[in-house]
């Protein structure tokens, strides 16, 4: 059975090294009028930071190893890429970390400090996701 330090562990490491925390180390190009939704984006990722600090944190506490992890060598490729190309990727990978921290959610044990951590980054995860959406559909769509 796992325990919750591994849980949490699983966890930070969904975080850490997901595209929302990466968007802190590109560049994207930005076309005129981006610059509000290429601000919001960089709320997301400090609003993350402050997740994977509370989750490492809590780790450390109950006396584990913090393990967070590392990120896809792919996200290398997304330098100088188009904010709007960006925003449909996050969409995408977005969900498929809801799923991941829902999974963690799950595994821990009701009525915990660590669920009730969980729960709530659960809760940033799918508020994250719907900025993104909102952003996207506010982008001028690309022609080709």
């Amino acid at each position: 059975m796992n325990s919750t330090i591994d849980i949490l562990n699983r966890l930070l490491g969904v975080h850490s090294s997901s595209l929302a925390s990466y968007m802190a180390f590109v560049s994207p190009w930005v076309d005129d009028g981006e610059q509000e939704s290429l601000a919001t984006v960089m709320d997301v990722v400090e609003d993350q930071n402050r997740t994977i600090k509370a989750i490492g944190e809590l780790i450390l506490d109950q006396g584990g190893v913090v393990q967070a992890g590392a990120f896809p060598l792919t996200f290398t490729s997304l330098h100088d890429t188009s904010l709007d190309y960006l925003l449909r990727l996050l969409v995408r990978t977005q969900r498929d970390d809801i799923l991941l921290v829902e999974k963690c959610v799950a595994s821990l044990d009701e009525h915990t400090v660590e669920r009730a951590l969980a729960e709530e980054a659960l809760g940033s995860a799918q508020g994250h996701l719907e900025l993104f959406e909102d952003l996207l559909s506010s982008e001028p769509q690309a022609t080709a």
